[in-house]
């Protein structure tokens, strides 16, 4: 197994000495894994790593894996909620068991764990979800070879008689126009004719598709997704996030993107934020830049000094790189930090 093909699990457990002999059973196994110490920490983990499975203690401190895996499968900026998911339980535990099966955990492991057993079940699952994505996948490139059956075949036949009609007028056979203005609107018809029927082979190529068409992207009302993004925040910080609802012209675009990469974004410049100044407080803005890219603007009232390092913005760059998304900082009298959103990835309302 590659580095690039290793299965993902993630394994909370509080209990240190378990947590660690799972995770060097499975690493010996050819898996990577990522470990944490209870609920809290495994979800933001979850969220930053995207595990392919999910191995998890039930009675853990401040979060437990009941309310984690609720999390998960709640979780409306949550790529892959439908991960499996293996909950540890103690021997007789059997309420557990059963309360964990109704929040739709996918198996469980009796303590003292039988590591064979365990393997075999992660295995298993996530076998069984590798097949499963792999038919999904197989389903939405035959949709992408269909596509172009969607157009009615007499589409193109009326285009060529649009362009063939406005060449022969270009040529003036019955004579000449009584104004020159008459050639120029002919010209404008025939040449938009000939762009529109090569726009539309070009948008039926299968590559082109590949490049248009993403299924864990969608089209976004960013307003309405950073209002919901707020919306999660806990009362301590929400306060202290003022959200600048932006003018009609910017109210006209939305964004597609995938929106588990922007929510892991925000989060990060977020949480940055706050660790190193607990009294921040965050203004948030929204513009069409020169270069018709979308700007979303953090203006930091904050004593941070070094702003770069406190948001870890290589981290937030790697995370909005798989978008095209580009991230910078200000430092100054004025703080802030900028998400761009690039123009390719805006949708004009109709």
């Amino acid at each position: 197994m590659t580095e690039q093909n290793k299965i993902k699990i993630l394994c909370v457990e509080d209990e240190q000495e378990i947590r660690e002999n799972i995770a060097e059973i499975l690493r010996d196994e050819g898996f990577e894994v990522f470990e944490a110490e209870n609920g809290r920490v495994g979800f933001d983990s979850f969220l930053q790593n995207k595990p392919d499975l999910v191995v998890s203690d039930i009675m853990m401190p401040e979060v437990d894996g009941y309310a984690l895996l609720k999390a998960i499968r709640e979780g409306k900026n949550v790529k892959n909620n439908l991960v499996p998911f293996i909950f540890l339980t103690a021997l007789g535990q059997k309420d557990n068991v059963v309360k964990g099966v109704n929040l739709s955990a996918n198996d469980y492991l009796v303590k003292p764990i039988d590591f064979d057993l365990m393997i075999a079940k992660i295995k298993e699952k996530t076998s069984n979800a590798m097949k499963l994505q792999s038919f999904h996948n197989s389903n939405i490139k035959n949709i992408k070879n269909q596509v172009s059956t969607i157009l009615p075949s007499e589409l193109f036949s009326y285009l060529d008689i649009i362009t063939q009609v406005s060449k022969i007028l270009k040529e003036e056979p019955y004579g000449a126009l009584p104004h020159r203005r008459y050639m120029e609107d002919i010209d404008k018809i025939y040449i938009n004719a000939l762009k529109l029927k090569s726009s539309i082979t070009n948008s039926l190529d299968e590559t082109v598709i590949d490049n248009k068409l993403d299924v864990n992207e969608e089209v976004v009302d960013i307003v309405e997704f950073l209002d919901g993004f707020i919306a999660t925040l806990s009362d301590k910080f929400k306060s202290r996030v003022k959200f600048e609802h932006p003018f009609e012209s910017e109210l006209l675009q939305r964004v597609k993107t995938d929106k588990s990469v922007l929510y892991d974004a925000l989060r990060k410049v977020l949480s940055g934020v706050f660790k190193a100044d607990p009294d921040s407080s965050i203004n948030i803005a929204i513009m069409i830049d020169h270069f018709d890219q979308m700007a979303i603007i953090f203006y930091l009232n904050s004593n941070i000094s070094d702003v770069n390092t406190a948001l870890d913005s290589d981290q937030i760059k790697k995370i909005l790189d798989k978008q095209s998304c580009l991230f910078e900082t200000s430092e100054g009298k004025e703080k802030s930090a900028v998400l761009f959103i690039p123009s390719f990835r805006l949708i004009a309302r109709q």
